[in-house]
């Protein structure tokens, strides 16, 4: 799976899971989290997002990473929206949330322009004690400037 997930070729790695599925064989979240990656990595958010409704239909517990490479992909593909509310779906199954994951949510923010949401998960970042880096630092300040609030911009830069 991994192989063809590194080769962009996500379909095929999606076939080999139902084929799995269909002998019997053990599918987890680890078969998951590749095709879910494998999917981001294409570009195709939605795919992504659909493998996770598949995932809770067949019992398989989401982790971290499977709603990090989600997260990622609607980043990617401009879902903002979709991406904050998979954040909120973490924390609603008790998921711990970490910083690549809110740097991706910050950072699909930043896409759009919505400095009031990405300074919002900063803020949320602070008061979970999640220790902020630069790439959540720069897609916030990137957010501000492109929704024209660069003094808040120049605050974060503090």
């Amino acid at each position: 799976l991994t192989a063809l997930a590194r080769s962009k070729r996500p379909d095929i790695a999606e076939h080999v899971v139902h084929w799995m599925s269909s002998v019997s064989a053990e599918v987890n979240v680890y078969h998951f989290n590749v095709l879910v990656n494998a999917f981001a990595k294409t570009s195709k958010w939605l795919k992504a997002v659909q493998l996770l409704g598949t995932m809770e239909q067949g019992t398989v517990e989401m982790d971290v990473i499977t709603y990090s490479a989600a997260i990622s992909a609607c980043e990617k593909g401009g879902e903002w929206k979709m991406a904050l509310e998979l954040l909120s779906t973490m924390g609603e199954d008790m998921v711990e949330i970490d910083i690549i994951i809110y740097s991706a949510a910050i950072s699909a923010c930043e896409k759009v322009g919505d400095w009031i949401k990405a300074l919002g998960l900063l803020h949320r970042m602070a008061e979970t004690k999640v220790q902020s880096d630069t790439i959540a630092c720069s897609a916030a300040i990137s957010a501000c400037e492109k929704g024209g609030e660069w003094l808040r911009a120049l605050g974060l830069l503090t």
